[in-house]
């Protein structure tokens, strides 16, 4: 078995994507390895990512603006709540298709472990919402471990 000296964790900051960094923390403890965390923000095809944003008390920001300080300011709770715990190497945001960019992602950076956060969806609504963790584990060249929301590691 190869080394796993990086493993690139996609997050949503949801539930799920907690209990996958939960998981990859205790494998970057047990390997040595170093996390790279990764959100993609999907571009809705109908609201250009251009489109200017009111927010009370500030000035007008594009969509693709409000959605990146955002996502930094998940990203730098992310990293406080794991402190020390977790050796993260860098914070990347990124935007387009979920399951592509997280493959590519995993390409260029040459990560050994993609672990990924799974809401275990079936039936209607998966379906309709599609998997990205599903689409990842079709399309990656890369291992990638599936996590469910009630997997954290313990």
């Amino acid at each position: 078995m190869k080394d796993v000296k990086s493993i690139l964790v996609p997050v949503d900051f949801s539930e799920t994507s907690s209990a996958a960094l939960a998981y990859a923390a205790e494998l970057a403890a047990r390997f040595g390895a170093k996390v790279e965390l990764l959100h993609v923000w999907d571009v809705p095809p109908y609201i250009p990512p251009e489109a200017m944003v009111g927010v009370p008390g500030s000035d007008p920001r594009s969509l693709g603006q409000l959605a990146r300080e955002h996502a930094s300011e998940e990203m730098a709770r992310l990293v406080a709540e794991y402190g020390t715990r977790l050796p993260i190497a860098e914070t990347l945001l990124e935007s387009g298709d979920p399951a592509r960019v997280i493959v590519d992602m995993a390409e260029r950076r040459g990560s050994d472990l993609i672990v990924i956060g799974t809401h275990g969806r079936t039936g209607f609504s998966h379906l309709l919402l599609g998997s990205v963790a599903e689409k990842v584990v079709r399309r990656a060249t890369r291992p990638v471990l599936t996590v469910r929301g009630s997997q954290a590691a313990g």
